[in-house]
């Protein structure tokens, strides 16, 4: 597998994110579409290790 396969990439969390996103810049209801892609995982991307180590 590669790199994003073993490291699970939450592709779910990441739209979700996207999506609050764009509602946030819309105007709309866009807290609800926060919550779920924090749930998904969509914050991860941003706390992993770029050093390729354990924690």
């Amino acid at each position: 597998m590669g790199e994003i396969g073993k490291k699970g990439l939450p592709v779910v969390g990441i739209i979700f994110l996207a999506l609050a996103a764009f509602k946030f810049l819309q105007g709309d209801d866009w807290v609800v579409w926060l919550i779920l892609g924090f749930l998904f995982g969509g914050f991860g991307v941003f706390a992993r290790n770029k050093s390729g180590g354990n924690g």
